[in-house]
């Protein structure tokens, strides 16, 4: 269906995987490499200086409940006063660090002995600077990042038997001695610290290349431990992974990841001593019981890798699975990561009876977490549409770091009623010392027992998938946080000792302190952690800058995973942790409580029929305004971010919501578009007059949003695709309402109103079949050469403007580089297409003869310009394709 006209009549319609992009230069935290610009402001360039730290993703439309987002209200937590970080000699920082090394048993690490502090390594070359000089020169966020809550004041630190519970975590050997090594060169060379080299699964290293083989755990609470499952004896390699404690505490589920082989690690030319999982084979979900330690596997199709699960309130299993394969989405600039993605699936306790329940995923979704509310939070990768682009990488037209696109996502216990929970618009978090924060891969969750949420927020690849843990007290169900960041309003950094970025861990009298990951509640609302001590990273190094770069620490520690216990939140430094276990020939990490939990069962919305109902009470009340400013040329940032509306239009102009289906990817490529999926329409629904809606769509469908005028052009849209579960009704409360619940839906029309049924879906326009042939009829008597109309990729996909007559080109900077003096950023990928909006490209603009974007060519000096008129004699039909084209991705089909 359309939107006939301004009386809304309905009418009836019959890498990384990033191939050769370098690296983000500069991949540091704010406040280590801070330079002020003139005004005294230095938020901004430090922020150019991170690959990590620009705007993110989530313009769903009409999202208020129903991609989870919305809290009301500007935030309301108390400022802390920040803390006065205490100068420390050598010798007591020293002491410290080695008595917490020795900590009271379980195999503490003992130092080699030395007659002085450690020295500096002067290769390779990392940052100096020390904690209190990175926390006093952090400037203040310019757009008023919501205040940390304030610190607990005095530490808690009980013996670890009342402390602690029973435990179950993970170990895997650490590379630890000398070993001879041959160099590219051929010369030999002794390794000290080999460890430097390990690894541990992360968002890069999904099913495999991390050290293997290794053992499940079971840790009582007198330090007494048996193994529950081991892949140390076995012919094949395998790692137990991802436990889940069943919530009467009785039985442990978890994941065996299986390869044919191990393989080395591999460096310069250098074959490494470091023994990581081969190509995975199968991961299959086991169950253990505890009481007796009884093993049974799970059954699965053959090819099946089964991870990440977790228990849901009616006894049910969720877990993560590539049981139903599909691609992430092909976009530009992107090489496919050429595995099947995960997406989660729900069984009975004994494996039987799966569904998939995330259609709506079209990349990796993993590490499902019960939370005590029996909403399950999730760690997803956005790469859907501009999401990729949110920076540049330095390039032009460049997508960012893939693997460090991660946000948290919540669910009912049954896959439905999906919510944004945290990172969703990618904004920076102050923290209770000065600190700033970015938001990169948030992935491995956890809940403090007063409910608080807690993720890991690391930098993919190199840093053991360790950094910072971020945690928040949850907002209602539907709401994500405050404007303008939408971020939850009690939001705090557990320990601003630690790091998240792409770099050594900071140090504190030249030692290394560590980073920290997959947060876990403990007793007297505590945290048990996975701190890696030491240097903790593999970025840019040689085999010898690396060894020469912890030749000082003590006993020449490079990165030591283990197993502590926080004592205060924050944590002000490393003195305030407990050893719990920290075996020097493990790597012991991702540890649960093996306790009994209680969790509610919250009641779910359904339908009275068991079809699947979408509805908004009031569409006409919005969050939608990009947070920072229209700014040509540089509006990548808001463009993957809340900024998916078209500058200079007004909200009032919104007169429908259109549906697509969104087409999951196989394994080859067909197709050419903006989103990365091929989409097919499902229809549009009219406002009813209060400007709410209901409809029907098809259960157990992925779909995407767009809000659009009463011409059916789209003026706002959504980038994250969603379904709904079967019988399930959602219900948002505005478009794109994150901070705030809007109208109740009984208070709507739309609560008496009959479902607009859009259950049937059609083509979209795609360029060879429907374009073209409107280009001949209507264009090529004028514009036979100096426009690409018959060139698909020279007139979609010419971010350089080549083919763009000389005379023509909009000139972007002063760059003496010609790709970067005429080249666009997203969401332009050409002078004549916008990305995200057919009234915003100047090839609709063209064809209509009117300039569509709410502005003219007076409005900014720097922006493409319409020009002179240009009377066409195109139909209103066609123009209405030409729109509904580019408006659905700018689909060409390639040809086999």
């Amino acid at each position: 269906m359309v939107i006939a006209n301004e009386s809304l009549t309905l009418v009836p319609r019959s890498h990384n995987r990033l191939h050769s992009v370098p690296e983000c230069p500069g991949r540091q935290e704010q406040g280590l490499a801070t330079v002020a610009s003139a005004d005294g402001s230095a938020a901004d360039k430090a922020t150019t200086m991170s690959n990590t730290n620009f705007s993110a993703p989530v313009f769903a439309l009409c999202l208020a409940a129903v991609t989870a987002l919305s809290p009301g209200s500007p935030a309301v937590a108390a400022t802390a006063a920040p803390e006065q970080t205490l100068a420390i000699d050598d010798k007591s920082a020293w002491d410290r660090y080695i008595s917490i090394r020795r900590a009271m048993e379980n195999g503490g690490i003992l130092p080699e002995p030395v007659s002085s502090s450690p020295t500096t390594p002067m290769e390779p070359q990392t940052p100096t600077t020390s904690i209190a000089d990175s926390e006093k020169d952090t400037p203040p966020p310019t757009d008023n990042a919501p205040p940390a809550v304030p610190p607990e004041e005095t530490p808690q630190r009980p013996s670890p038997e009342a402390a602690l519970e029973p435990m179950v975590y993970t170990r895997v050997p650490r590379t630890h001695g000398q070993h001879t090594v041959t160099l590219r060169g051929g010369e030999s060379y002794t390794l000290h610290s080999p460890d430097i080299w390990d690894r541990l699964p992360d968002t890069k290293h999904v099913f495999d290349g991390f050290n293997a083989p290794g053992q499940l755990v079971y840790r009582d609470v007198d330090g007494s431990e048996r193994v529950l499952y081991d892949c140390m004896q076995r012919e094949k390699p395998c790692v137990p992974l991802d436990p889940a404690v069943s919530l009467d505490g009785s039985k442990i589920l978890f994941s065996v990841y299986r390869a044919d082989r191990l393989r080395n690690a591999y460096l310069s030319g250098t074959t490494l001593p470091n023994q990581q999982l081969g190509s995975i084979t199968n991961a299959q979900l086991h169950i253990v019981d505890v009481a007796s330690g009884e093993v049974h596997p799970l059954p699965q199709p053959a090819g099946a890798l089964d991870v990440s699960p977790t228990w849901l309130p009616d006894g049910r299993i969720m877990f993560a699975s590539n049981r139903d394969p599909q691609r992430e989405p092909f976009l530009d600039r992107i090489t496919p990561n050429n595995r099947a993605d995960p997406r989660f699936y729900i069984a009975n306790a004994d494996g039987s009876d799966v569904h998939l329940v995330t259609q709506h995923e079209v990349s990796t979704a993993m590490h499902p977490y019960l939370l005590r509310s029996g909403r399950v939070a999730y760690g997803s990768q956005w790469l859907s549409h501009n999401l990729p682009y949110m920076s540049t990488n330095g390039g032009v037209n460049w997508p960012g770091t893939l693997d460090n696109m991660w946000v948290v996502m919540d669910m009912d216990y049954r896959g439905g009623d999906m919510t944004a929970l945290y990172g969703a618009h990618r904004a920076s978090l102050k923290t209770s010392t000065g600190r700033t924060k970015h938001t990169k891969a948030l992935h491995f969750l956890g809940e403090r027992r007063n409910g608080d949420v807690c993720v890991a927020n690391y930098y993919r690849g190199n840093n053991l998938g360790l950094g910072d843990v971020i945690c928040w007290a949850p907002e209602p169900v539907g709401i994500e946080g405050a404007l303008p960041r939408f971020q939850p309003r009690k939001l705090y950094n557990v320990a601003d000792w630690s790091r998240s970025d792409d770099n050594p861990s900071f140090r504190e009298n030249g030692i290394y302190q560590g980073k920290i990951g997959y947060p876990e509640g403990a007793p007297n609302n505590q945290l048990l952690l996975t701190v890696g001590r030491g240097y903790c990273t593999q970025v840019s190094g040689s085999v010898t800058g690396f060894q020469n770069a912890v030749a000082g620490q003590p006993g020449k520690l490079a990165c030591d995973t283990g197993l502590y216990l926080t004592t205060r939140i924050p944590s002000r430094d490393m003195d305030d942790l407990t050893l719990v276990v920290d075996a020097p020939e493990w790597h012991e990490f991702g540890a649960r409580m093996v306790v009994a939990r209680q969790v509610d069962t919250p009641a779910l919305s359904n339908t009275s029929d068991g079809s699947c109902q979408l509805a908004s009470s009031d569409a006409g009340t919005a969050e939608t305004a990009p947070y920072k400013p229209y700014h040509f040329n540089h509006n990548y940032r808001v463009s993957a971010n809340n900024g998916g509306e078209i500058d200079g239009l007004p909200h009032s102009q919104l007169a429908g919501i259109r549906f697509w289906e969104v087409i999951p990817n196989g394994s080859r490529r067909s197709f050419s578009n903006f989103t990365g999926n091929r989409l097919r329409l499902l229809g549009d629904t009219p406002l009813l007059a209060d400007k709410s809606f209901k409809v029907s769509l098809p259960c157990d469908t992925p779909y995407i949003m767009a809000g659009i005028d009463a011409r059916g052009r789209v003026i706002k849209r959504d980038q994250i695709p969603q379904s709904l579960r079967p019988g399930e009704k959602r219900v948002c409360s505005g478009c794109h309402l994150h901070s705030r619940k809007g109208r109740p839906y009984e208070n709507s029309e739309a609560f008496l109103a009959e479902p607009v049924a859009l259950t049937s879906a059609t083509p979209v326009p795609v360029y060879e079949r429907d374009i073209k042939p409107i280009f001949a009829r209507r264009c090529l008597t004028c514009h036979v050469s100096d426009v690409p109309l018959m060139d698909y990729d020279d007139l979609v996909w010419d971010q350089f403007q080549t083919s763009v007559t000389p005379e023509r080109r909009l000139q972007v900077s002063q760059s003496s580089n010609e790709k970067r003096r005429f080249g666009l950023q997203r969401p332009y990928t050409s002078k004549y297409v916008n990305s995200m909006f057919a009234r915003e490209s100047l090839l609709y603009w063209k064809a209509a003869n009117e300039r569509t974007d709410g502005r003219s060519d007076a409005t900014y000096s720097d922006d493409i310009d319409f020009g002179p008129p240009h009377p066409t004699d195109i139909t209103d039909d066609e123009l209405r394709i030409l729109a509904e084209w580019i408006d659905s991705g700018a689909t060409r089909i390639i040809p086999n």
